[in-house]
């Protein structure tokens, strides 16, 4: 009886002739070798398939797409046929360093409660740079709230939680089809990324890609959308960049973006209070400390309004900061 590989790299391409060698190299000269090589190219118009067909190694299986049929389907095709206990990601632009299935193989071995895990990365291309992102399962969940906090291409997935609860990629979304996988698959399993960069991301920035920014935003804000259902809260686009700006430190110094700000918070603390999606004393400090740090940035121009604000909201006291930093916001007020 044929053995079953290990792992099963999943990749689909479309039109990548300029970057497909280097990552089709990087995964064929990984240090783990027992693992099944699965390309889609989806119905590519350049060299893409004279590439792939270039390759004699038996761990390839090629599909051909005859119309394209974008990412998140393509991709269910091959994790369809894969015959690996775990599912690696691999994009085509994108270059895997020699460890980094063997990695990822041993750490998903050693930590069995973990479904999804991802890795940091270096970055290449248009910018050079790193992207370290949280390790822990209940920080990267709290990320996904505003962000998603784990690198698509560099995931390891069991394949039994695909298939036991279904978490194919979402074929009607063109865009963040990883972060509504991520989100579906919030409850059904813990998250990690491995404290190591174990590929390269390339960064780019085509005139399509600027234009389809927008596009992109409302795929992303309508997963956000079901994270905060499932939260027990039906936010609101506008609640849902508040939330985002708060996290990300961009504060408006007028007296509405504090209200707004308190308001949705404390909507945030009572939500999940009542349907417990996260543990509840680490999703009150979270949330009280975004309060603080909104009072302490908007303090200098709203002092006396802030303060009484600050002392008016059940936010306080779930602050743990200490002493130092409730003087500190007096002093500013």
């Amino acid at each position: 009886m044929e053995k079953s590989p290990l792992c099963s790299v999943v990749m689909a391409v479309y039109n990548g002739e300029e970057t497909l060698k280097e990552a089709i190299d990087s995964i064929l000269n990984q240090t783990l070798k027992e693992f099944e090589f699965i390309i889609i190219n989806d119905a590519s118009n350049d060299k893409t398939e004279s590439i792939i067909q270039s390759y004699n190694d038996t761990r390839i299986i090629y599909i051909k797409n005859d119309e394209n049929k974008f990412l998140g389907p393509s991709l269910n095709e091959g994790i369809k046929i894969a015959k690996g206990k775990y599912i690696v990601r691999m994009d085509a632009d994108d270059i895997s360093y020699p460890y980094r299935i063997e990695r990822q193989f041993k750490f998903m071995e050693e930590n069995p409660e973990v479904g999804i895990a991802g890795s940091w990365a270096d970055v290449f291309g248009l910018i050079s740079g790193e992207l370290i992102y949280e390790t822990d399962d209940l920080n990267i969940k709290l990320k996904l709230l505003y962000e998603c906090h784990i690198i698509h291409p560099s995931i390891i997935i069991r394949s039994e939680l695909i298939f036991k609860n279904k978490l194919f990629f979402h074929p009607s979304l063109q865009h963040s089809e990883d972060y509504d996988l991520f989100v579906r698959a919030f409850k059904f399993t813990k998250f990690a990324n491995i404290n190591q960069k174990l590929i390269k991301y390339r960064a780019t920035d085509t005139s399509e890609t600027r234009e389809s920014d927008e596009f992109r935003n409302r795929f992303y804000n309508q997963t956000k959308i079901h994270l905060f259902e499932m939260l027990g809260m039906e936010a609101s686009v506008e609640e849902i960049l508040l939330f985002r700006s708060i996290a990300h430190h961009n504060y408006k110094q007028d007296k509405k973006f504090i209200d707004d700000s308190r308001k949705l918070l404390e909507t945030m603390l009572k939500s999940n209070g009542k349907t417990r999606l996260y543990p509840v004393e680490l999703f009150n400090n979270h949330i009280s400390l975004f309060w603080m740090n909104i009072c302490l940035n908007t303090a200098l121009i709203n002092g006396p309004y802030v303060l009484r604000s600050y002392l008016n909201s059940p936010l306080k006291k779930h602050n743990k900061k200490n002493i130092l930093t409730i003087i500190k916001l007096l002093i500013k007020s």
